[in-house]
């Protein structure tokens, strides 16, 4: 997040609203003063005026432009008159609004230098311990959200004072001009609009005050009690109880995700269980493929987050923490769905609430980082530092095979024990460390990790003595038993975990079918691109016309010729031939308009862009993306694929649009004075849009093709 970009938005802008404050209150000063000495010479004019007319009733006023009779300059210094007192009003008005505009601007601008400052200290005293990271996380999460509001109603206000001010400041004594009319009216409107978007505002204050509130985490699986996992609770707390940890007060079962444990609220789906307090996370295929002592190993360390000094942290800041990110993302989403205003007020909060947590994210990766090591060393001391190990790469070399297991039988949603299926589908598949093993960080939904690089170093154990373990063939018949072995009906869990998954698999591949089937039927037959326009044709050529026959006379009477002209190489006939010349190559233009006009320029079929130059037509999967450029027309752009043969050209007749091809940068180019379908004229972006739209369809097609082979 850029600084200075916030420095300006919530500190610099409002000074500048205050600093116009202070001009204005000058303003409004001089101008009372003004109106006060206006007011005296109206009334001493008046007097003079008045004793004039008692001399001579038809005497003559020299106002210097005019001269105008004295009971008619009488009439219009009574009118000017009867003004003054609405002067002194607005006036009064203009005095009064001035120091609010001060005084909001500069509350405006404290607010947000407070954040900022306030924002920078934290995130420095959070590196100093976790009971300090906790300790000004909370307190900001508490304060910040009133802050941003109140900021953003401050500068709403004061923006709403300036425009205000500033209308009224236009109005003068006598007849007001159109355009001043126009001017004030337009300030009023925006003045009304600013104070509008207080009150969009205010409808979204919910929101923008529950920016920093946790959201519960988000959970596909089961929750299981004591009494349907006995021998899993058993193993969790015995391992609890070894480690001197807080034992979790509930237990989430899936197919999906690894281990980990969380103190935020949490949401099981499908279920809809809310669950308050500790909660461990167990995927239930690694049960049975990991040893137990590689299972101890693993939840043993996302206990050990509930020992000692850890504790606190987990059970406090990381819920807040987390709920602070997914209320960020909740807070885009809301953005993104609201109008124009709405939109725009939020978006200050938004950038702000990213720039608080990246002032944090260096103090919470140090001690995540330290923390997961800690936890790390926990867990071996449980069951030996090879076990920790051999469990740490095991996880990373099983994580895409049971994925695409899993894609591969939910696509076809036959198997009620998909487990059972996972581990057969395991059984013949070579296991193998991925090169990027080490550097991989083991997924989390609320936490980070170091890389299993770092994470093995510290257990000083050696990679090849754990690769060894890791990657052991899958034994099906072992692995069943020992999954079915924690639950007291196994096959209930199993089934009831197959059916969630293959629900949601079935509901997502229904959503990406629909919008398939959508993208096909948007595009239906054949459609014609032209550029139009054959009358603009018809007007170049025709004025092109009179042109040429000025030079060929030109050329045949030498007394035509421009003065300066004569007896020089331009004289008659060289003039004459040059304007005649110009006019020819407009009339050829003209004409070629004229033909091009009707001309089909680009054909979009469901497979193909047919160019009327190209040898063949270019198939659409041959094309990578399309996109219009704009100079001396519209230019057509289409990207090929790093795999698809150069198109070939072939000549064509006079006034037959053509299209170049690129070769260096792959690209088909095509120019068009503008686009039609049908001698209508069309927006580009309409044309581009429709481009897309076939390039979209054929992809969908083919997907959908491939789903039913």
């Amino acid at each position: 997040m850029n600084a200075l970009k916030l420095i300006c938005l919530l500190v610099i802008f409002p000074l500048l609203l205050a600093a116009l404050g202070v001009w204005e209150r000058e303003r409004a000063a001089e101008a009372s003063t003004s109106i006060i000495v206006y007011s005296a010479k109206v009334n001493a004019a008046k007097q003079q005026l008045q004793a004039l007319a008692a001399q001579d009733p038809a005497a003559l006023v020299d106002l210097g432009k005019e001269k105008i009779s004295v009971q008619l300059a009488l009439s219009r210094l009574v009118n000017v008159e009867a003004e003054l007192p609405t002067a002194h009003r607005l006036n009064r008005a203009l005095r009064e609004l001035a120091p609010w505009v001060i005084g909001l601007g500069l509350l405006a601008a404290c607010i947000g230098l407070a954040a900022l400052a306030g924002t920078q200290w934290a995130g420095q005293r959070a590196q100093q311990s976790r009971e300090k990271l906790l300790q000004v996380f909370s307190l900001g999460s508490r304060l910040l959200p009133f802050g941003l509001v109140s900021h953003v109603v401050a500068m709403a206000a004061t923006l709403a004072l300036v425009l205000i001010y500033e209308g009224l400041a236009m109005w003068h004594v006598g007849r007001l001009g159109s355009g001043e009319v126009k001017l004030m009216a337009t300030l009023g409107v925006l003045a009304a609009f600013s104070v509008y978007s207080i009150w969009s505002l205010l409808k979204q204050l919910r929101y923008m005050l529950g920016m920093f509130k946790p959201e519960p985490l988000q959970m596909f699986g089961q929750a299981v009690t004591p009494q349907q996992a006995p021998a899993l609770w058993r193993h969790v707390r015995e391992l609890a109880g070894q480690l001197g940890a807080l034992a979790p007060d509930h237990i989430v079962v899936s197919l999906a995700q690894g281990f980990y444990v969380t103190s935020s609220e949490a949401s099981v789906m499908p279920a809809e269980t809310r669950l308050r307090g500790r909660t461990l996370h167990v995927p239930l295929l690694h049960l049975g493929l990991l040893s137990r002592e590689e299972v101890g190993a693993v939840i043993g360390h996302e206990l050990a987050h509930f020992v000692g000094e850890d504790t606190e942290y987990s059970l406090h800041f990381l819920p807040i923490y987390d709920g602070v990110d997914r209320s960020l993302r909740a807070l885009l989403e809301t953005m993104h769905a609201s109008d124009l205003i709405q939109g725009w007020l939020m978006r200050p909060s938004f950038m702000f609430g990213l720039f608080f947590m990246q002032r944090f994210d260096h103090a919470v990766n140090h001690w995540s980082r330290e923390r997961e090591l800690l936890a790390d060393a926990a867990g071996a001391r449980l069951v030996g530092n090879a076990a920790a190990a051999s469990a740490l790469l095991r996880i990373s070399v099983l994580h895409a095979h049971i994925e695409q297991a899993l894609l591969t039988l939910c696509d076809t949603a036959t198997e009620d024990d998909l487990p059972g299926a996972v581990l057969t589908a395991l059984r013949d598949t070579p296991l193998q460390l991925p090169p990027e093993a080490l550097d991989i960080h083991q997924p989390h939904p609320t936490d980070s990790h170091p890389s299993n690089g770092e994470r093995l170093q510290a257990l000083q154990v050696h990679v090849e003595d754990a690769v060894h373990s890791a990657t052991r063939a899958v034994d099906v018949a072992a692995a069943n038993a020992q999954i079915d072995a924690c639950f007291s009906a196994p096959l209930s869990v199993r089934v009831q975990l197959s059916r969630d998954l293959n629900a949601l698999a079935e509901t997502e591949n229904t959503a990406q079918t629909e919008l398939l089937e959508t993208m096909v039927t948007s595009t239906t037959g054949e459609c014609s691109l032209h550029e139009g326009g054959r009358w603009r044709g018809t007007l170049m050529a025709v004025l092109a016309v009179p042109f040429v026959l000025l030079g060929l006379a030109i050329m045949s009477r030498p007394w035509l010729s421009p003065e300066k002209f004569k007896g020089t190489p331009l004289s008659a006939v060289g003039a004459g031939a040059a304007i005649g010349s110009i006019a020819l190559i407009f009339l050829w233009m003209g004409i070629r308009r004229f033909k091009r006009a009707p001309q089909t320029a680009l054909r979009l079929t469901p497979e193909h862009f047919v160019f009327a130059n190209l040898k063949h037509p270019l198939p659409i999967e041959h094309i990578a993306d399309v996109s219009l450029q704009f100079a001396q027309g519209v230019w057509v752009t289409v990207e090929l694929t790093p795999e698809a043969p150069l198109p070939e050209r072939c000549k064509t007749a006079f006034g037959v649009p053509g299209a170049r091809v690129n070769k260096k940068k792959r690209q088909v180019l095509l120019q068009m004075a503008q686009l039609c379908i049908d001698n209508q004229k069309i927006e580009p972006y309409e044309g581009l849009t429709m481009m897309l739209n076939y390039l979209n369809a054929s992809l969908a097609r083919k997907i959908l093709q491939n789903r039913q082979d």
